[in-house]
């Protein structure tokens, strides 16, 4: 039986806040969070759907400590690896490595895919926190893509060498592969399955 993972949020490394929010307004789609990383360099703006999140990465300039450059985070974001992250939620597929990421509390750490300190993958790693966005307590309620955009489809990474993906993204049943630039293709649905959106984010790395 194949193991399976639940895509929890899925990201693209660019080069500033500038750019992101220009992808953010061109996609269509509501920024409902921002946040900085601190001693992983990095921030990030954030869009919300009812089963996930995309998010949109840059290095802002900040330090970035020596267990995030280890993990590769660092040279991805100055466009020397895959700009591509896959975060799951729930159970392990993957063989791991530990990341002690420096913005979470010393006794979190980051399982990431071992596959992932190849930088030329796209970074494959767990969710710090396993709850859905519609759990209870959800701040986030009417405040996402509603109502066109509620779900994740599916999600088309672009790449120049898409079979050294399949061992990464066999757990995701809505997570394809072709050939192509660095890029990720979205496909966005409502509640009874009708696709609504569809759009592309390339990074400029």
């Amino acid at each position: 039986m194949k193991c399976q993972a639940e895509v929890d949020h899925i990201f693209l490394f660019v080069s500033g806040e500038a750019r992101a929010r220009e992808m953010m307004e061109a996609a269509r789609l509501r920024v409902n969070y921002s946040r900085a990383h601190p001693g992983q360099g990095t921030r990030n703006l954030c869009a919300c759907l009812d089963d996930v999140f995309i998010e949109l990465l840059w290095l802002d300039g900040s330090e970035i400590l020596p267990e995030s450059e280890r993990i590769t985070l660092g040279q991805r974001g100055r466009g020397q690896g895959s700009p591509v992250g896959i975060s799951w939620r729930g159970h392990s597929c993957f063989d791991c490595v530990q990341y002690a990421a420096p913005f979470l509390p010393k006794n979190m750490e980051i399982p990431v895919a071992r596959m992932s300190l190849d930088p030329s993958l796209p970074f494959v790693f767990a969710a710090p926190k396993s709850k859905k966005l519609t759990d209870p307590g959800d701040v986030l309620a009417d405040k996402r893509q509603l109502p066109h955009f509620t779900i994740l489809h599916d999600c088309e990474i672009r790449c120049a060498c898409p079979g050294r993906l399949e061992a990464l993204i066999v757990p995701f049943n809505n997570i394809s592969t072709v050939v192509g630039t660095d890029s990720i293709r979205f496909k966005l649905g409502n509640l009874t399955g009708e696709i609504t959106h569809d759009f592309v984010w390339a990074s400029d790395l």
